[in-house]
């Protein structure tokens, strides 16, 4: 896997909480806030625009020296809360981690191959994850988790979370099952009318159409 890209962001104290805070969006600028474990917590602001350049090569799996009063902090950008119509963001919740310790963070998957039963019309392949929590050490946080469908033949064929094949030093975070089902084959369910069913709504239709029409 290579190397991931070094990242910078700089931000600064804000001072406006609250009701207040709804004038800096109206500003381009978004409000967050900087926590950890033994940190005492910073209310922040960040240009808007800045922000989403760097959050589209961050998401939650990369560390960002995040520069802040003359200081720079390492942190995971835990998450980003955005408007439900304009899809911008409105709030910020950085986590300021230590390098010696490990951390949980959700990792995207990404699914490659083809599946065979996919393939010969048997059914469609269901991603029922997008995402799973892993544990490790900072340094060796994954962007991404592969899940190759190329062994799905039938509804039989699941793959599971204890499937992954997880990087050295990576882990399934705590409370993740090892049975979590991460991809399935879906067969599509035909639903079969009895005979005498069939019969039966065949001379309702009839009957309906000899039917007076009213007025």
């Amino acid at each position: 896997m290579a190397a991931k890209e070094k990242l910078t962001l700089e931000v600064s104290e804000r001072t406006l909480r609250k009701k207040k805070v709804g004038k800096l969006r109206r500003e381009g600028i978004i409000p967050g806030i900087v926590h950890g474990i033994d940190f005492e917590p910073v209310h922040v602001q960040v240009d808007e625009r800045t922000f989403e350049l760097l959050y589209r090569k961050a998401h939650g799996t990369s560390l960002v020296n995040l520069k802040i009063a003359g200081k720079t902090i390492l942190v995971l950008i835990h998450a980003v809360v955005r408007d439900k119509l304009k899809g911008t963001p409105v709030h910020i919740e950085f986590l300021k981690i230590d390098p010696k310790r490990q951390v949980t963070v959700d990792v995207p998957l990404i699914f490659v191959g083809e599946s065979p039963g996919e393939k010969e019309g048997k059914g469609k392949v269901a991603h029922e994850e997008t995402s799973i929590h892993l544990k490790c050490a900072p340094a060796d946080i994954p962007s991404g988790i592969e899940v190759d469908i190329s062994g799905i033949f039938d509804k039989h064929d699941v793959i599971h979370a204890s499937d992954l094949k997880l990087p050295e030093g990576v882990h399934l975070a705590h409370g993740v099952s090892e049975k979590k089902v991460i991809a399935s084959l879906v067969t599509a369910r035909i639903v079969e009318v009895a005979p005498a069913e069939e019969e039966a709504a065949a001379a309702a239709a009839a009957t309906a159409e000899e039917a007076p029409a009213e007025g």
